[in-house]
């Protein structure tokens, strides 16, 4: 990882975001940048092209010297150190202007706030993260405002024994070496389902091709509460980060390991949610 996009609407929700990505950055001696998007329209309308200029102009200086401070303040930063890259973006939609700057920069992870305030408004008219989770082609890193990390110990990376997750897991020892990380995998079976231990089997063999990180251990449960298992799971081993893969639709987890958006989110903000899209690794994988 070279370089980290950390995107902020300057709320108490991104605080944690901005402290955790200037965590891996000092880490993996990546370049650190932080982007805020704002909607010029929601700020004011003006029919002058000329007044609108102008506007537009204070309103992106204005917006650049509050990023500024924001960044100093939260990372306690002293005129000797570095500061991060700040940028300024206008887009109505907040995810597709993230998006935008990601790909311009070649950003390797984004890391964003959770808006934990309000699940209803949400699920109608769904957050940032949530359309980073289904959009974006850079992983997505989604911090909940009481994270405090200073290190990272644990991973959980909830599979489901597919190919897909191989690449997935591969990426993740990329960083996890830096911080001598312990990856532990999880796939938690109904009891309906089928030759599931076999799979793990195969699964592990087939990682053990690919992947050479020493510091990987499985974990099998059999549970027909797949939810309340994993959420137990992440307390247990005191997961700093959940890692899943987003495939298609709503669902992070595929087949058997459905549940509803609003546990989805709620899972969300028990500890970061580092996403990978499935289609984007299959792709980059053949």
């Amino acid at each position: 990882m070279k370089t980290i996009l950390c995107a902020t609407d300057y709320s108490d929700n991104s605080i944690s975001a901005l402290k955790l990505a200037n965590v891996f950055c000092k880490k993996l001696k990546a370049e650190l940048h932080v982007v805020h998007v704002f909607d010029i329209s929601a700020t004011f309308i003006s029919t002058v092209s000329l007044a609108y200029a102008r506007l537009e102009e204070a309103a992106f200086n204005n917006h650049r010297e509050k990023l500024d401070a924001f960044c100093w303040k939260h990372l306690n930063l002293k005129d000797a150190d570095k500061s991060p890259v700040i940028s300024v973006v206008e887009n109505s939609i907040e995810s597709d202007g993230i998006m935008g700057k990601a790909e311009e920069i070649k950003a390797d992870l984004i890391v964003v706030g959770m808006t934990g305030s309000n699940i209803v408004k949400d699920l109608i008219i769904g957050s940032t993260a949530t359309a980073l989770i289904e959009k974006s082609s850079v992983p997505v890193l989604s911090v909940p405002k009481n994270a405090r990390i200073t290190e990272i110990n644990t991973i959980v990376y909830a599979t489901a024994f597919e190919e897909a997750d191989v690449p997935a897991i591969a990426k993740i020892t990329e960083f996890a070496s830096a911080f001598n990380t312990e990856i532990k995998l999880i796939h938690v079976s109904t009891k309906k389902e089928y030759a599931a231990e076999d799979q793990m089997l195969w699964f592990k063999e087939m990682l053990k091709e690919k992947v050479t990180y020493k510091k990987i251990s499985f974990e099998f449960r059999l549970s027909d509460d797949i939810f309340s298992t994993l959420k137990d799971y992440l307390k247990e081993v005191d997961a700093d980060i959940l890692v899943m893969l987003e495939r298609e639709g709503h669902a992070l987890i595929p087949n058997l390991w459905h549940f509803d958006l609003v546990k989805r989110m709620k899972l969300e903000r028990l500890v970061p949610l580092l996403s990978y899209q499935k289609t984007v690794l299959e792709i980059h994988d053949h």
